[in-house]
């Protein structure tokens, strides 16, 4: 998704997730109806979101790494010993520079993004994200591409917004831009170039 900040690709991503209900039109997953429905019956049907501002909306500061893994078990009983053996684990595979008792606001911004990746539900079919890469240096830019588009090889949806432009030519195989609150523009990544999507970005396709 492609625009100007404030252009309507954050609040679709939010409509898409469930998190913001629509004035009119309808949302369906699947070809199930889901418009008014809350959050938690897009996530029943495998779909995730991950906002931009990483520690103040997507994770709890304070919690530790253990603490939010226990938060994702499905039990009614926390399990301490379950949620370390989960942080570990994870920690090793998603490489988290932290510790199960490192609190959340303790790590750096493309360490938050990788947890919120590793907290991710298995059944997640559709991932919605908002700036995915906004603030991170480049080793962290290319680890989270490199997650991301094995998940989507794996048969998920990705669908992201982005500043950068040349993120967006470069990954993205459809692209959707939006000007003044409207969808300008939805046209297939290898049927259009960079100076076309800029032009529809500022109000000019």
């Amino acid at each position: 998704l492609a625009g100007l900040e404030g252009s309507g690709q954050e609040l679709f991503l939010r409509l898409a997730a469930g998190l913001v209900a629509p004035e009119k039109g309808c949302i369906q997953i699947n070809r199930e109806e889901l418009t008014g429905r809350e959050h938690p019956a897009f996530q029943k049907h495998g779909v995730a979101f991950i906002p931009s501002a990483r520690l103040e909306e997507g994770l709890i500061p304070e919690l530790s790494i253990s603490e939010h893994f226990a938060l994702k078990q499905k039990s009614f009983f926390l399990s301490a010993n379950r949620a370390q053996q989960a942080s570990r684990e994870k920690i090793d595979q998603f490489r988290i520079v932290g510790q199960p008792g490192s609190p959340a606001e303790s790590l750096s911004g493309g360490n938050q993004q990788r947890l919120l990746l590793a907290l991710l539900p298995a059944t997640t079919r559709l991932l919605l994200l908002e700036n995915p890469t906004r603030g991170l240096d480049l080793e962290s830019v290319q680890w989270v591409w490199r997650q991301l588009i094995a998940f989507a090889l794996q048969g998920a949806t990705i669908v992201f917004s982005s500043p950068e432009l040349d993120e967006i030519m470069q990954v993205a195989t459809r692209i959707l831009v939006f000007f003044n609150g409207t969808l300008v523009k939805d046209v297939k990544t290898n049927e259009t170039c960079l100076a076309e999507i800029g032009e529809a970005i500022a109000g000019k396709g």
